[in-house]
């Protein structure tokens, strides 16, 4: 025959053991949670290799907290993840809307480059330069 207070025990483990699996599962949670150390905030494009592109309003939007960049190109929105660690960053391939363009198309499709290409990064000055692996400047942006 069980009792009342074996009932009241086994509620007790079941109720604990419970607690003890939420308590777990946010804390797996909380430690996915990544925050990414790098520039932050937004950037306005100075240069793309040797090309001045200050009067196209490129614009870089750092999101340390998720990994993400986006901002505008010439005529197109776009958006993409980062990686950095220490003075290195990696991008992925750039999502872009598809707007007709003539005028930006080259110009967008080399900054999107420079941001495949990029492997280290520099922020001096309130000026965020991005590097090849070779140590070749590819890119500057300006902190706005």
């Amino acid at each position: 025959m069980i009792t009342s207070n074996f009932i009241k025990i086994l509620n007790m483990k079941t109720t604990a053991a419970f607690l003890l699996l939420i308590i777990i599962g946010f804390s797996s949670c909380k430690s996915s949670n990544r925050k990414i150390e790098g520039p932050k905030g937004k950037f306005i494009v100075n240069t793309i290799g040797k090309d001045s592109v200050a009067d196209k309003e490129i614009s870089i939007n750092f999101n340390p907290e998720k990994g993400q960049i986006n901002g505008t190109g010439v005529c197109n929105s776009y958006s993409a993840t980062y990686v950095v660690s220490a003075e290195n960053i990696k991008f992925s391939p750039a999502m872009a809307t598809k707007m007709m363009c003539p005028e930006g198309t080259s110009i967008e499709y080399n900054f999107f480059q420079a941001l495949l290409k990029a492997e280290n990064y520099r922020i001096k000055k309130g000026i965020l330069s991005f590097y090849t692996a070779e140590n070749k400047l590819i890119l500057t942006a300006k902190d706005d």
